[in-house]
């Protein structure tokens, strides 16, 4: 995916280390986030506007995209899908909710089946998830 200079840069948004900082938290981890976690996750503290901002200029960007899971918290994951931009978002994938460690996973290798909506019905977005046990809980 890059380094976080070339990932910014990439998304034309400038190095800050907020930015550095919060991108950090998504690299090393393998599931979506949600702002308690990140908060919790990182050293330095940064104010709540700050991390919510960065959020949404990361997702507005095609760094991030939110993930539905169920719960009541936003949370958001990387986009792995090289085109995902603040006009589009190609990150189309099935997410996995863990009953025990309450962790989402994308799977970015399945996607959703396509629907067949009834007439006079346009579709904007689609949101699957599946819920279990993890690989690493099993």
């Amino acid at each position: 995916m890059g380094g976080l200079k070339e990932i910014l840069k990439k998304h034309n948004l400038k190095y800050t280390e907020n930015r550095k900082v919060i991108l950090e938290q998504f690299l090393s981890t393998n599931y979506a986030l949600s702002y308690n976690e990140i908060d919790s996750l990182i050293e330095k503290k940064i104010d709540k506007v700050t991390v919510y901002r960065t959020l949404k200029s990361f997702e507005e960007n095609g760094i991030v995209h939110q993930v539905v899971d169920g719960s009541n918290q936003i949370k958001y994951a990387l986009c792995h899908h090289e085109s995902c931009s603040s006009d589009q978002h190609y990150d189309t994938h099935i997410h996995f909710k863990c009953i025990e460690c309450d962790k989402t996973y994308c799977l970015n290798d399945i996607r959703p089946p396509k629907l067949k909506l009834p007439k006079g019905y346009s579709m904007d977005q689609q949101n699957v998830f599946i819920q279990g046990l993890c690989n690493y809980c099993n």
